[in-house]
């Protein structure tokens, strides 16, 4: 049977059920617009027809109120433009696994929310002993939802360049490493051997 939405819509769809699993709570448009790359007139445009079609609910004017009304299984699983190539076969296992599309796709929504959250937090600042250990459980969330071990690390590796990004920002002559030793010290000691490990 069709579904009732396009390939697209499905995607729309697909992501914000994905981003409530993760987050405990449905995606900002602006959230959207990064992930897919798209203008606000285009993700606002996407939202109203997906309401208009009965695809989801919402509270106009209010944010993160939207709910899908499809039940997970009725969605499309969430692909990129590697869905579209040709598809091999897959190669013999080894002991570091490729990374499959999925997980390419939530590396890259992962580096997508550390950069809003390290621009959220410049604008709004936290103590980095609050702010670290949060940025922390984020990238736990995303270990849990089945990113692999390597993925995961390249997440860590990830916000320990954005820390040092903005880290150089106010203090241009600090060191990389002297930036992570900065970050590490916010850390509790049973979470600082995979940080390191991150940027070994």
């Amino acid at each position: 049977m069709k579904p009732p939405y396009t390939p697209r819509q499905g995607q729309f769809l697909a992501f914000i059920n994905h981003y409530t699993t993760l987050h405990g709570r449905p995606p900002a448009e602006a959230e959207m617009m990064q992930f897919f790359r798209l203008t606000p007139p285009s993700v606002h445009g996407m939202i109203l027809t997906l309401e208009r079609r009965g695809l989801i609910n919402r509270v106009p004017g209010q944010a993160r109120s939207i709910t899908l009304r499809l039940p997970p299984e009725e969605l499309p699983p969430l692909s990129g433009a590697a869905a579209t190539a040709t598809i091999y076969p897959p190669p013999p296992q080894t002991e570091n696994p490729p990374v499959t599309d999925t997980e390419t796709l939530l590396l890259r929504f992962g580096r997508s929310q550390i950069e809003h959250w390290f621009s959220y937090n410049n604008q709004n600042p936290l103590d980095d002993s609050e702010f670290i250990p949060l940025l922390d459980m984020l990238i736990e969330s995303f270990n849990r939802a089945g990113l692999s071990a390597a993925p995961v690390q390249q997440l860590r590796r990830h916000a320990c360049e954005v820390y040092h990004r903005y880290c150089q920002q106010a203090v241009p002559e600090t060191t990389f490493k002297e930036n992570l030793e900065l970050m590490f010290s916010y850390l509790p000691p049973s979470l600082l051997s995979r940080w390191r490990e991150s940027v070994a």
